[in-house]
């Protein structure tokens, strides 16, 4: 398969600067960047090449397809090193140019009209890498998809992807770990994730009860972390801290809301 390209600085810098004028193009079927670069110089060669078709699943009927796609983005791209994974210039061609009718389909941007302001940030956020930030490439488009599947494969499950299914199974559980630094620890993130799966029944199939076990769980844990260093933390550690914390937490019985800390996440704060 032919190299992935990527686009220049110089034309992201000019796209984000042109979102208020070129805001009602993102509502286009078809991508148009080519067109407006005109004869400018505006994407380059990378050393990526796709190992498998950039074919993602569209949007239907309130199904995003989110764990078939993380999957798929993920095996075109298996091999990225870190500093190639965190690269705006290749996850904003990817939403403009190759993955665009994907996006139209699962961040359309028209949805946020008629109030401009709000569809220009969320243009930003999802079309874009806005800033350097871990928490950035979790909102682009493209980059979540990737990145979503990095931190949850095992190769040594049955299933690789057993564990990104968990993480998806609640947008709660997504914006608890990757809003939180434990997150950004890939070892952490799997145990952390086979940790409920192993306790199914008491933090992933039990509503409320267990979104907020869960929401508990990861801020005990983040907390931990004030006062040790987490990725040196031993799987066993992990798991014994955890059964400690839940332990705690359902002899307390009734689990009130954490108050203030944006539980219920719009589109605008979708990771």
């Amino acid at each position: 398969m032919p190299h992935q390209y990527a686009l220049n600085r110089v034309f992201i810098r000019r796209l984000q600067e042109s979102i208020p004028a070129n805001l009602d193009r993102y509502g286009e079927s078809d991508s148009w960047v080519a067109d407006y670069a005109g004869a400018t110089q505006w994407e380059f060669p990378t050393p990526c090449e796709p190992a498998a078709p950039l074919d993602m699943l569209p949007s239907e009927k309130g199904n995003h397809h989110d764990l078939e796609n993380c999957i798929r983005l993920h095996k075109a791209f298996p091999s990225l090193s870190p500093l190639q994974a965190r690269d705006a210039r290749l996850w904003t061609r990817l939403t403009h140019v190759e993955l665009w009718k994907y996006m139209r389909a699962r961040w359309p941007v028209e949805k946020h009209l008629p109030d401009r302001e709000k569809a220009q940030r969320f243009t930003l956020s999802h079309y874009f890498v806005a800033q350097t930030q871990s928490r950035a490439l979790l909102r682009n488009g493209a980059a979540r998809l990737w990145w979503t599947a990095k931190m949850t494969y095992d190769p040594t499950r049955e299933n690789p992807y057993e564990l990104t299914a968990v993480l998806l199974s609640s947008l709660d559980i997504a914006k608890n770990l990757f809003e939180r630094n434990l997150g950004r620890i890939t070892s952490l993130t799997r145990v952390f994730l086979d940790y409920l799966l192993r306790n199914k029944a008491e933090c992933l199939d039990n509503g409320d009860s267990s979104r907020r076990i869960v929401r508990r769980l990861s801020k005990a844990m983040n907390l931990h972390g004030g006062v040790c260093i987490l990725d040196c933390m031993k799987a066993q550690e992990i798991i014994a801290f955890l059964e400690q914390e839940k332990a705690r937490i359902l002899l307390a019985g009734s689990l009130p809301e954490d108050g203030g800390n944006g539980d219920a996440a719009d589109e605008d704060e979708e990771l």
